[in-house]
């Protein structure tokens, strides 16, 4: 389930999870390059508002998949599992959303469309990617080195931040999920 509620492109850690598509029914990320995608991730600007409307879409995606019957989940999962997204771009990251019933009324009901909840993923990725890469060379120039990952500083910045605050929501939201018997997949 977390695969999936990363959209399944970037689990598997490669560059080109971010490539050209053409005929894609969302104009802001037709016929763009790795780059120009890469660029528009890193324009999106996360805020706390933000980030709690994500952390309520996550919320409601694991409660409404907990509910799910074996094998209604088991259908979710073999939907997913047939998609290849090694290569998938934006716009089929958004549809991978949009395609899945449980999903799209999860994200809706958190007050985000699919576009914007993948944009949130992507840029939170990209953020804490970048910031990591920061933390370990503290005496590198922090804005060259940022923005030579493709990354927004002032989203850096604000993970940075807001880092306590931010473990500190998962944290609830964990500790929520497991006490309402929705599985996140993850150990605790």
């Amino acid at each position: 389930m977390l695969g999936f509620l990363l959209l399944g492109a970037c689990e598997k850690g490669n560059d080109t999870a971010l490539t050209a598509d053409s005929g894609t029914s969302t104009a802001a990320t037709s016929n763009q390059s790795a780059d120009e995608q890469l660029a528009d991730i890193a324009e999106y600007r996360l805020t706390m508002d933000r980030y709690d409307k994500y952390a309520t879409a996550q919320r409601n995606i694991f409660l409404k998949a907990s509910k799910l019957s074996p094998a209604e989940r088991q259908a979710m999962e073999a939907r997913n599992d047939g998609r290849d997204d090694s290569d998938a771009t934006l716009d089929q990251m958004v549809r991978n959303v949009e395609a899945e019933p449980l999903m799209v009324a999860a994200v809706r009901e958190a007050g985000l469309s699919p576009r914007e909840f993948t944009m949130i993923t992507m840029a939170m990725m990209q953020t804490a990617m970048a910031a990591g890469v920061a933390k370990m060379r503290p005496n590198d120039n922090q804005d060259s080195l940022i923005r030579a990952m493709k990354a927004n500083p002032a989203n850096v910045k604000f993970l940075l931040d807001n880092e306590a605050e931010l473990t500190r929501k998962q944290k609830v939201l964990a500790a929520e999920l497991k006490r309402l018997g929705a599985s996140t997949g993850e150990s605790e």
